[in-house]
């Protein structure tokens, strides 16, 4: 009788569903692990062994086989052992194979036959319970309380392999659903809190709107790192499924306790930190800080401090919303879907673009502050904001406080969502924003700002983009009045051009 259950492996974001098959033969005692399993899969025979017998089962003398399907892909992680012995348990007859046909197993072993977690067990939970095959999702109890699977599928949880008979047999009672309920976070700053900076927080209420990547450009104290803390609280809570891919990555870091993160991510990397760090990788091959703020925010403060090689390595997950890390074992795709919220100063002495003072910095040092921002990075960013002088004729309403924002930012994603197809304004594709442009004639308005506003085909794109979160979040029809206001959220290129020809 040859043995089946499923379990998963972690090789990245996107785990694989293996099948574990045991089968035993006459021969002399021994247990082989086949279908490109890693050394820490391959250690664990002696450990099934002790795990199996110490439970109170019998081991078989015999020759065993368990194979790893499918057999092409490697499979890594301490999830595994656990549905290895459960297969050799079925297949020696100590466990009937019905109840365990559509079962995903997914836990390590002690000796003693305890059933242990692992890393990466919340994110290949709730990978496994997402699967069509999978109606049983079998945890160890230490894992069991935060993770929350669809309704569907049985959660059960197990403190030993003794428990994989009271399951079989029916003895064993689900663990009560859980339902998703988002967690509120209580804001360490709000916008009420901030004194002024009324245009600004407009332009992060539009940037929330379509997840539009920011730049704030100010001297010391105008409340750039203010406004990037409060923002994060304007957000609309996380859905389950966006819940879900959250708490993968961080199980994958090795961050968190195994519990479902219920709050968007907020990250806020030191300008000291290396490319590796900023967008994943290292030797352990983990999730980076833009993969960790996915859905969620990564702040950026003292943009021009970040190294230039690190800077220039967000050129593609800014627009991708994922990372690949090429490695000689293979290739791993995290996501990367973050919005970035950047602060930066003008200048040394922070006077640079203030109307009423001069620059007491040496010529040519503002140009070096911004060498690598300027070309390629700057296109993807969406909004400018220079918080030395805020545009005027920006309408801002009044009584912009956190909750205010907040709800009128959750309706007009809504009205996006359902023009769009589901879809945010920054994820239009270029055909579908010239239709809904087509009245205003998009390709005629860029002739005529294209040299004065010195506009790429990219940032041209990005504006008009955000013409239309304005219009969302005005809850009106998008006119050229939005589209002089994004034009109105760039001013950097201008002002670079400018010091380029002083200089």
């Amino acid at each position: 009788m040859i043995g089946k259950i499923l379990t998963a492996g972690r090789p990245g974001f996107n785990a694989t569903l293996i099948t574990v098959e045991a089968d035993i033969l006459p021969g002399l005692p021994n247990l082989t692990i086949v279908g490109l399993a890693d050394h820490a899969v391959r250690e664990s025979r002696e450990r099934i062994r002790s795990a199996i017998t110490n439970a109170g089962f019998f081991f078989p003398a015999k020759q065993i086989i368990v194979n790893l399907s499918p057999n092409d892909t490697p499979k890594e992680g301490g999830l595994i052992e656990a549905a290895m012995a459960a297969a050799v348990l079925v297949a020696s007859g100590q466990l009937p194979q019905e109840p365990f046909a559509n079962a995903a197993l997914l836990a390590a072993l002690s000796l003693d036959g305890s059933l242990q977690s692992a890393r990466g067990i919340a994110a290949t939970a709730v990978f496994a319970a997402a699967r069509d095959t999978v109606n049983n999702l079998l945890i160890p109890e230490a894992a069991s309380p935060e993770i929350v699977a669809p309704t569907p599928v049985a959660v059960f949880a197990l403190k030993n392999l003794r428990d994989l008979e009271a399951f079989a047999y029916g003895q064993l009672n689900r663990r009560a659903h859980s339902e998703y309920l988002p967690e509120d976070e209580y804001p360490e700053i709000t916008f009420e809190q901030i004194f002024g900076l009324a245009a600004a927080k407009r332009a992060l209420a539009v940037a929330a709107v379509g997840r539009h990547h920011t730049l704030m450009v100010g001297s010391p104290g105008t409340g750039k790192s203010l406004i990037a803390r409060a923002y994060r609280y304007i957000l609309p809570p996380l859905n389950f499924s966006e819940a879900a891919e959250v708490t993968r990555v961080f199980s994958l870091a090795g961050l968190g306790a195994g519990e479902l993160v219920r709050t968007r991510p907020f990250r806020s990397p030191h300008h000291t930190t290396s490319m590796p760090a900023l967008v994943g990788g290292s030797t352990l091959v983990k999730p980076g800080e833009i993969s960790l703020a996915h859905m969620g925010t990564l702040f950026l403060d003292e943009l021009p401090e970040f190294r230039n090689e690190a800077l220039q390595s967000l050129r593609e997950p800014l627009e991708e919303k994922k990372i690949t890390i090429a490695r000689a074992r293979g290739h791993l795709t995290y996501p990367a879907d973050f919005q970035l919220i950047a602060a930066a100063n003008p200048c040394r002495c922070g006077d640079l673009f203030v109307r009423d003072r001069e620059c007491s910095c040496r010529q040519g040092a503002a140009l070096a502050q911004f060498s690598k921002l300027v070309g390629p990075f700057l296109d993807r960013i969406a909004i400018e904001l220079n918080l030395n002088d805020l545009p005027e004729f920006i309408p801002v309403r009044e009584n912009l406080t956190t909750h205010v924002v907040r709800t009128h930012v959750i309706a007009a994603r809504a009205r996006s969502q359902q023009r769009n197809n589901g879809v945010l304004n920054d994820r239009i594709a270029p055909q579908t924003l010239y239709q809904i442009f087509s009245r205003l004639k998009p390709m005629q308005l860029y002739e005529r700002y294209a040299n004065t506003e010195h506009l790429t085909m990219r940032s041209w794109l990005n504006i008009l983009r955000v013409a239309l979160s304005i219009a969302d979040f005005d809850d009106m029809p998008v006119c050229e009045l939005h589209l002089h206001e994004a034009l109105g959220y760039r001013f950097l290129r201008k002002k670079i051009d400018v010091l380029q020809r002083a200089a």
